[in-house]
């Protein structure tokens, strides 16, 4: 701050404060109001600094629970590490995985000529989404019964 000084702007005085090349009048409500928030920030930087001191407790513990006398190396399972990641709030570990699915559909109101128009049709036009992280492709569509609706 390079200057102070205070100065009544119509019914309540004011202080105005230049930090650099920024200048701020702030009122008495104001100053009490960030002075307010400073006080609060410093609580949550208290708290955020035990919850770390405390997660630095638990990764020690867990390795310190896996190390074997004399011993260099420490082995866990992935299962071990991904609690130790869950209990830090922490996204586990994952693989991915592979899947063959059988759908079976029922489809019904298509218009058409004939059954072999309805069938290719069917076949032309079906589309399957995953809604996840993950890719799908279509291997084959086998329209095992095509027949007029009542």
């Amino acid at each position: 701050m390079t200057m102070y000084y205070s100065e009544v702007d119509g019914t309540e005085p004011t202080i105005t404060i230049q930090v650099k090349e920024a200048r701020y009048t702030l009122t008495q409500q104001s100053l009490a109001d960030i002075i307010e928030k400073n006080e609060s920030l410093k609580v949550e930087l208290e708290q955020a600094q035990r919850k770390v001191r405390s997660l630095g407790w638990d990764v020690r513990e867990f390795f310190e629970s896996r190390q074997s006398s004399g011993q260099d190396e420490i082995t866990c399972t992935l299962e071990d590490v991904n609690e130790l990641l869950t209990s830090l709030d922490v996204d586990p570990l994952v693989k991915t995985w592979s899947a063959t699915v059988l759908i079976t559909a029922t489809i019904t109101g298509i218009e058409a000529v004939d059954a072999d128009a309805a069938r290719e049709l069917i076949e032309n036009n079906i589309e399957v989404n995953l809604t996840e992280d993950g890719d799908i492709w279509v291997d084959d569509i086998d329209v095992s019964d095509v027949h007029p609706e009542s």
